[in-house]
């Protein structure tokens, strides 16, 4: 089958504008040079919202690939002008994170005929999903790695406040050296856009949508890291989590049953049933499947703080689980206080109403936080790397002995004390501007405060004590404190998690002090 482009159009097509194309067209006529620049030469691929064309930058001379939206024939005007601001949406969001190296690189957006044209970097190489498909499920190791460059991608997209809203083995491209990227941001959300119904169609795949999209509910970067990791569930399996014969089955199984027990997975297996959990709250957060992906890469097996306790059964909701330190972590609690244990935190599609008390049964202080304006507060520019922020020095100092460091990623860093007693977690993101970082910390305090309705023993505080504000949490589980402070300052959110003997805010209100030190030295 030939595809061409000529200025022949049906009534319906004259009426709208725009160019037609007939699939069924031999032989190139009259090829139309898109905003009389990029010449179309063939599709390389094609998916619910496009078509993807192989093209020539006649200007520069330069290989190009062009996306296409598809637009349904029975649209009406309303429709059309949706899935062109739809587009166009997609273009602003690819490039403002065209500096990215795993993120596929958006040039250009033109308008001809009245429609959007996605001007993108070609890219040589196949689809996650053809990969799979022709070859088979890959090897454990190869899957953490891509896993761990996909958490890198859709960290620093959600640092900028876009979620993807589509991430599945389609839209992961790896070149013939290797190179892992993602790609199509074509229903992502960006903060401050206003929202888009796009009418009587399905925004996502079924199967790799989180259940709270399905549900309706309002999401963030977990339902994007549930995509990924029904995508890596795919990757190395080499079948889908939910399979079922139609769509409306797989949609029900996302929302009711277990994914499909894993027979090839190894040692991804616990973290892949971390990331697919089912409720958000007690979904793993990136940080942690971070840590877990690179040790898998590395060739090795997780072990200590960082390690969920192989086929551990999940409690049911409610159910009061300690984290077991100086053994192997359960998943379970992780997953709870991971909410605030993100690289990228929480970018809500929602602005949360800040609150200025702790739970309803007086747990907490109900101390209010002193904010300042957004307009008296400078953006910070340094963006330092997490394990920088504290020197080993102070490290063990707060930990009391000889400490090792773990990288997770730029933005996530964990030291662990002696014995595997005790450790310090550390997720910083800095955000584009105040508004979402202010968005951000707003969701992490909210999610915060129901934490005494998960234990009724944790105490909340309120009272800043580093940066613009901050809130925190403390509680004692099976001899062990836990405590959580999380701060802003300007537009950068810190979350720093203590677990060990010494009770508590002290230990960590120290290491959250000297991490915002460092940040604005950096700066």
């Amino acid at each position: 089958m030939k595809y061409g482009l000529t200025r022949r159009k049906t009534p319906e097509e004259k009426h709208r504008g725009g160019l037609y194309r007939s699939p069924t067209y031999v032989g190139i006529r009259e090829v139309t040079l898109l905003a009389e620049r990029y010449r179309l030469i063939a599709p390389i691929g094609q998916g619910g919202m496009g078509t993807v064309w192989h093209a020539m930058d006649e200007l520069l001379r330069q290989e190009v690939a062009i996306k296409e939206v598809l637009l349904p024939p029975d649209l009406g005007e309303a429709q059309l002008v949706e899935m062109r601001e739809r587009t166009l949406r997609e273009a602003r969001a690819a490039a403002r994170l065209r500096s990215h190296p795993s993120i596929v690189t958006v040039h250009d957006v033109v308008l001809d005929g009245g429609r959007p044209w996605i001007i993108m970097e070609l890219v040589r190489g196949q689809s996650l999903d053809k990969i799979v498909r022709t070859g088979g499920p890959l090897p454990p190791q190869r899957v953490a790695e891509i896993g761990l460059t996909m958490l890198d991608a859709l960290n620093a997209a959600h640092s900028m406040g876009i979620l993807h809203r589509d991430v599945k083995p389609g839209n992961v491209l790896i070149t013939g050296q290797g190179r892992v990227l993602l790609t199509d941001f074509g229903i992502a959300t960006v903060a401050g856009d206003v929202a888009l119904t796009q009418t009587g169609l399905l925004s996502g795949s079924p199967g790799y949508m989180a259940p709270e999209r399905l549900r309706g509910e309002p999401d963030g970067p977990l339902a994007d890291l549930w995509s990924l990791g029904a995508t890596l569930y795919t990757a190395v399996e080499g079948t889908t989590a939910f399979h079922r014969e139609n769509p409306a089955a797989i949609m029900a199984a996302v929302l009711m049953h277990e994914p499909h027990p894993m027979r090839l997975a190894g040692p991804l297996a616990p973290v892949l049933a971390a990331i697919l959990e089912k409720d958000p709250a007690r979904r793993c957060p990136p940080g942690y499947a971070a840590a877990q992906f690179q040790a898998i890469a590395g060739g090795g097996i997780p072990t200590g703080p960082t390690m969920p306790a192989p086929l551990a059964p999940r409690p049911r909701r409610g159910s009061p689980t300690p984290l077991i330190v100086g053994g192997v972590l359960g998943v379970t609690l992780l997953a709870i206080t991971g909410v605030v244990l993100w690289r990228d935190d929480l970018i809500p599609s929602f602005a949360a109403t800040p609150s200025t008390s702790s739970s309803a049964n007086g747990t907490g202080t109900g101390e209010p936080s002193s904010e300042p304006t957004a307009e008296a507060t400078p953006l910070l520019r340094a963006d330092p790397e997490a394990c920088d922020l504290l020197t080993p020095a102070q490290a063990r100092v707060l930990l009391g002995g000889a400490v090792k460091r773990q990288f997770q990623t730029h933005g996530s860093c964990m030291w662990t004390g002696p014995n595997n007693t005790s450790f310090i977690n550390l997720q910083k993101t800095q955000f584009v501007n105040l508004e979402v970082t202010q968005s951000a910390y707003d969701g992490i305090r909210a999610t915060m405060e129901d934490e005494p309705k998960r234990y009724p023993a944790t105490r909340l505080r309120a009272t800043r004590t580093v940066g613009n504000a901050t809130y925190s949490w403390t509680r004692q589980a099976d001899g062990y404190h836990q405590t959580t402070v999380m701060f802003k300052t300007a537009n950068v959110t810190a979350s720093l998690y203590y677990s060990g003997p010494r009770p508590g805010f002290a230990t960590a209100d120290r290491a959250a002090k000297l991490v915002n030190a460092a940040i604005l030295a950096a700066h």
